[in-house]
């Protein structure tokens, strides 16, 4: 008697176990698409999964960091904000263009290159400037990994936040205006794309840093990338063209090409010369037969932008 009853509970406990696991199962397909999916896990399973892998990943950061591991942070793969990437000629208009966006006069406008940092606008509750050694030592802000590209970059980096813009919720970042590098344009365009990369290779550390490389960061991490060219300078820039080709290859899916200051020309005769000129730059260096679209605009002058004219 005494075993039987010892065993009466076990069976009904197993047998209560079954049906439990028989009634989620059915209780899930009924849920599906006609019972043909696989049952979803309960959520209990679900967090219990998410919390062991948190827990794993955390106990093996401190090891991964001293050792320089493969794994990244959060901080390192994405930012704090998403925000739109300005690359282009100097004097394009990339200045001018995120005053008028924001609605405040933040960048420097003029003709002559006047900025030779990475800046990032954001928008915050007060005005607060910050140098690049305190911006990228920010681990919330998501710029830390620029640190690998050398001392002279991070003091070429530097942060303005702005209360009162006209847009929030995401960033923008201005670059330095590109200029003619000793590898002159006839050079690129005559041998081709594969020339261009060969050719840039040893000039890459014009600015006292790798160049291309730190706009190829900025580029994988950015939502939008806009590449400006004015009627001036319609591609025929050196570094502008060897990023094109070494920094933002692959990236089409985000890159918009604008040939901005339309409003400059005065003749349709003169439009049409800047852009069969843009087109056949870019030709040069692409390597495909399919130019990419190339947008015109102009930004209109003067309060709230700015200023314009200048980038």
């Amino acid at each position: 008697m005494l075993r039987v009853t010892s065993k009466l509970p076990l069976r009904a406990r197993t047998i209560r176990r079954c049906n439990s696991t028989w009634n989620w199962s059915k209780e899930s397909k009924e849920v599906g698409d006609g019972g043909t999916n696989p049952p979803a896990p309960p959520t209990s399973i679900q967090s219990q999964i998410l919390s062991t892998c948190t827990s794993l990943h955390t106990s093996i950061m401190p090891l991964n960091s001293n050792l320089r591991g493969p794994l990244e942070r959060q901080s390192d793969i994405s930012t704090s904000l998403p925000f739109v990437f300005l690359v282009g000629n100097h004097s394009s208009g990339k200045s001018t263009f995120i005053n008028h966006v924001l609605g405040r006069s933040i960048q420097t406008a003029g003709v002559a290159p006047t900025d030779d940092c990475f800046t990032i606008v954001t928008p915050g509750p007060t005005d607060v400037d910050q140098d690049g050694p305190a911006v990228i030592g920010d681990p919330d802000m998501g710029f830390g990994a620029l640190r690998a590209f050398g001392p002279q970059l991070v003091h070429h980096t530097r942060l303005k936040v702005r209360k009162d813009t006209a847009t929030e919720g995401f960033m923008m970042v201005d670059s330095p205006g590109m200029i003619d590098s000793p590898v002159t344009p006839d050079s690129l365009w005559s041998a081709g794309s594969g020339a261009a990369a060969a050719a840039a290779a040893g000039n890459t550390m014009d600015r006292g840093y790798d160049f291309e490389g730190v706009v190829r960061w900025f580029a994988s991490r950015a939502d939008v990338i806009l590449l400006f060219f004015d009627p001036d300078k319609p591609g025929t820039t050196g570094e502008t063209l060897s990023i094109l080709v070494n920094s933002l290859g692959g990236m089409d899916h985000k890159l918009y090409i604008v040939l901005n200051k339309a409003d400059k020309f005065r003749k349709i005769h003169d439009f049409a010369r800047a852009y069969g000129s843009l087109c056949w730059n870019l030709s040069k260096v692409i390597g495909r037969k399919d130019l990419p679209r190339i947008y015109t605009m102009c930004v209109p002058t003067g309060p709230p932008g700015g200023g314009g004219g200048g980038g």
